[in-house]
């Protein structure tokens, strides 16, 4: 317990990073993740950076903690992993304030992986039933060309949309 409550003061960095690695040090490190990185972790630390809270070398050194631990979990979403490591390793891009407040912007507005993997069983199902057959025009041809087909389609975006929307709040009815 001690550990995973060490694990998320570096996640959210409550402490000096110097005072949690003290403590992680003398704990025993797992092989399998006690505790996930949640996008709201990097934009929070890219938020601290912008407001001159960290430095730029405060950053990176965590990131690269992080990315060091098999005890946190973060590969699943592709998105939060590439900022992540691009904070760890910046070896073509330097961080800078501005960066820092559109990486946490975008991290915070991009759709997660589950939101992504939900649009996507529905777009594949509508694949499965014929729909590049039956509608090889351009959205704006079908939408001047054909209002039922079009009627369907945005029928179709709209089932996306609201499956990624319940799997992101976990409502799934």
């Amino acid at each position: 317990m001690e550990r995973k409550s060490a694990l998320h003061e570096l996640l959210e960095l409550k402490k000096p990073l110097e005072e949690i690695l003290l403590t992680l040090d003398r704990l025993e490190r797992d092989s399998f993740p006690l505790v996930l990185l949640e996008r709201r972790h990097v934009a929070s630390i890219l938020r601290r950076y912008c407001d001159g809270d960290l430095s730029r070398h405060d950053v990176e050194r965590w990131a690269n903690l992080i990315v060091s631990r098999n005890d946190i979990d973060y590969n699943s979403d592709a998105a939060l992993r590439e900022h992540l490591l691009e904070l760890a390793l910046p070896a073509n891009s330097q961080l800078t304030r501005e960066r820092a407040g559109k990486s946490a912007v975008a991290l915070i507005e991009a759709p997660t992986a589950k939101a992504v993997e939900a649009a996507a069983r529905v777009l594949h199902e509508a694949l499965r039933h014929g729909w590049p057959s039956k509608y090889s025009k351009s959205y704006d041809e079908l939408a001047a060309t054909d209002s039922i087909g079009k009627y369907e389609f945005d029928g179709l975006v709209e089932r996306m949309l609201v499956a990624a929307t319940q799997a992101e709040t976990g409502d799934n009815q």
